[in-house]
């Protein structure tokens, strides 16, 4: 009698494999697919920063952030089941990483093993090209009159280039697992 109600009022605690717990990084919903594209505006160099930003976003939404800052380092090949999902995971974030940059960058990287070797060389290339795009915005800035504009759109144009310049901090090199 006392399993009974007990069965009725807790449920059952059962232990669900990695691929299997939708809070796991090795779940794959069934929506997540090689094909997606995670980001609107695709990588091309000059807008790393606003780029790493949005993939950051997007990926710590599919809860797959960990492939990409080295959290979830590669399982021995001894423990095939969490290796093969492993390598499934990193297969798809590659994917959506190239899915997600100008033909020409997506060449470039296009052999690499890991999505994490992948962040890691975009990060070296383009996070340091800032500068000149950084002075630009400052030009832009200074130089913003209103003209015809009216106030809300003038607004806009210099909140974005407010926000845009503030995208260059070093959010995206500092990204580490909470």
């Amino acid at each position: 009698m006392l399993t009974s109600s007990a069965s009725n009022s807790t449920p059952s605690a059962t232990v669900l494999s990695p691929i299997d717990d939708r809070l796991h990084p090795y779940y794959l919903h069934h929506s997540d697919n090689p094909g997606y594209v995670l980001v609107s505006q695709p990588l091309t160099g000059d807008n790393y920063s606003s780029w790493c930003k949005a993939m950051l976003i997007a990926l710590s939404v599919k809860n797959k952030t960990g492939f990409i800052n080295g959290s979830l380092p590669k399982p021995s090949i001894s423990d095939s089941l969490m290796y093969n999902s492993w390598m499934r995971n990193n297969n798809l974030v590659i994917s959506w990483i190239l899915n997600s940059e100008s033909k020409e960058i997506s060449a470039s990287i296009m052999f690499a093993d890991t999505s994490f070797e992948i962040w890691n060389d975009l990060k070296e290339r383009f996070e340091q090209s800032n500068g000149p795009r950084i002075f630009q915005i400052r030009k832009e800035l200074v130089n913003l009159i209103q003209n015809q504009d009216s106030i809300g759109v003038y607004f806009m144009k210099l909140k974005s280039l407010w926000e845009e310049l503030s995208n260059f901090r070093p959010h995206c090199s500092n990204f580490r697992p909470s």
